[in-house]
């Protein structure tokens, strides 16, 4: 089964004073084939080195572009245009384009489930895994 992992996940994965760290470090399953976006990968960097942690930016960086565990998915024209489109109905509860990129890469591939903190996945009407 594919689980797509967003931002969130990966912030509190990889930062022990985020509230969702533990929930995060229990949540791994290697019975999932993890998906993800360049986007994501980028959001993520972009939000440590922000918080004062470019360190821990690089260090992520570096592991998840030679990954074999984690599939990043890059966003083409027509996943953008699908992502603009669902940005006009999500974007009014607070999901940003980031996240409907997410929901487009995940219903293109069929995905239902994501490793996520943020209640946006639900909304849109996909399982969040915890």
């Amino acid at each position: 089964m594919q689980v797509f992992i967003d931002t969130s996940y990966f912030f509190a994965r990889l930062v022990a004073r985020d509230q969702w760290h533990h929930k995060a470090k229990k949540a791994v399953s290697r019975h999932l084939a993890a998906v993800t976006s360049s986007l994501v990968v980028n959001e993520t960097i972009s939000l440590l080195q922000a918080k004062g942690m470019f360190s821990a930016a690089l260090t992520f960086l570096r592991g998840i572009r030679d990954s074999p565990d984690v599939r990043i998915i890059h966003v083409d024209p027509v996943l953008q245009a699908e992502a603009w489109d669902l940005f006009g109905r999500w974007g009014a509860s607070g999901a940003n384009p980031v996240d409907c990129a997410s929901f487009a890469i995940m219903r293109s591939l069929g995905i239902k489930k994501a490793f996520t903190f943020d209640a946006h996945f639900r909304t849109a009407g996909f399982e969040i895994l915890r």
